[in-house]
């Protein structure tokens, strides 16, 4: 062992603003890296002057989502592999000594493209990838066929995915997907170079281990969690209604959430918001859809829960969602198809993909409700042990 020390850790992301998960604990991370004294460079594409952290380097090639160019044809080629991003990376990469630097990458596929871990390889960096999602093996990131609204089994690339028409918009998307995931996977060999990466659940790492390469080193370390510091316990026996909370889009299954609260007359409310609300709430006129709340309201909302249920029909990366709720001892009932089943208490709260499995959980559910509040209350206190900050730069250390 030598005595070298992380001063460097340049953390790439498409967005350098909080536009999903995975750009949240990216900015997550940067915060915690730049409290213990590490030097931190954010590398984005997608830029906002209003959202960054005192102390952060930001560096940013100032561009569009690939897909939102007005230009289609340059925005497809800077998805596919994105010249001036590979050129900002070498610039800055260039002032920093690799003995000593970690590049930490989390969200690419949007704007900045493999080309960003084609220069990081070609110049010895340490590469650290977060696999919050599943871009590295399939090519619209999810294992799921937008069209027939199911998972996805074919192998990635093989001739069954090169003629499925599985893209949410059109075949021609999907031809788009799939040369990025060849340039990506056949040419800049990411799989096969990528040397440390991150899981964030058990669920996601069984999928995706088995298409790393041979030499990849693999550490679970869970996200960072939004919890309270000093967690007080609601009812959800006294509550009402029953919970949605995120996007309302087909891969989601906020459908079977609609269908199997109507059918058993119970109240439902859905959180949030997508191109699927306005027919699921003209198909269901009882159940109430808010829109997107704020992070206080949508707090207000699990805590006067009966139970989130969590419908999802796509596998997920490690959905949050659910914990939140949990911390209030407000159960979550969730699909068993996604990776919301790595906090699941109880096989009773995980349902079948289909909207008579839910009701069937649901009433078995309302049995014994006490009982999977305090369960679900016990488990979130069990997580909040997990300290990510110290977790991330105790594998940066190992690591460099």
């Amino acid at each position: 062992m030598d005595d070298r020390k992380i001063k460097n850790v340049v953390i790439v992301n498409d967005f350098n603003y909080v536009q999903g998960g995975a750009s949240k604990v990216a900015i997550d991370t940067a915060k915690i890296l730049k409290e213990q004294g590490i030097k931190v460079f954010f590398f984005s594409a997608v830029n906002k002057e209003n959202e960054k952290i005192n102390g952060v380097k930001y560096i940013s090639t100032n561009q569009q989502e690939a897909l939102k160019e007005k230009n289609k044809i340059k925005g497809a080629i800077n998805g596919i592999y994105n010249l001036k991003a590979k050129k900002e990376l070498k610039k800055l990469l260039k002032t920093l000594d690799r003995d000593n630097t970690i590049i930490h990458v989390h969200g690419w596929t949007k704007a900045l493209s493999s080309s960003v871990f084609d220069i990081a390889f070609k110049m010895r960096f340490k590469v650290v990838l977060t696999l919050h999602d599943y871009f590295t093996a399939c090519p619209n990131g999810g294992y799921f066929n937008y069209k027939k609204n199911e998972i996805c089994k074919f192998k990635p690339l093989s001739w069954k995915c090169i003629k499925c028409n599985c893209d949410s918009r059109n075949y021609g998307f999907k031809l788009y997907r799939l040369i990025r995931q060849f340039v990506q996977n056949k040419i800049v060999k990411l799989n096969d170079k990528l040397e440390n990466v991150i899981t964030i659940s058990e669920f996601s790492e069984k999928i995706l281990k088995t298409t790393l390469g041979k030499n990849t080193r693999v550490t679970r370390i869970y996200n960072p969690i939004d919890i309270e510091k000093n967690l007080e316990k609601v009812d959800p026996s006294k509550n009402e209604y029953y919970l949605y909370v995120g996007r309302v889009s087909k891969e989601k299954g906020v459908d079977l959430f609609c269908q199997a609260i109507s059918e058993l007359d119970y109240k439902g409310i859905v959180v949030g918001d997508g191109d699927e609300r306005q027919k699921l709430e003209t198909e269901f006129p009882n159940i109430e859809f808010t829109g997107w709340k704020n992070k206080d309201e949508v707090k207000q909302y699990m805590k006067g829960a009966k139970a989130l249920i969590f419908p999802s029909k796509w596998y997920e990366g490690a959905p949050l969602t659910p914990l939140e709720a949990m911390q209030y001892g407000v159960p979550c009932i969730c699909s068993n198809v996604s990776a919301a089943v790595d906090y699941s208490i109880d096989n009773i709260l995980i349902f079948e993909l289909n909207k008579d499995e839910l009701k069937k959980k649901i009433v078995c559910y309302e049995k014994n409700i006490d009982k999977y509040s305090k369960e679900s209350f016990e488990f979130v206190k069990s997580r909040i042990n997990i300290d990510y900050g110290n977790e991330i730069t105790n594998y940066f250390k190992k690591i460099i």
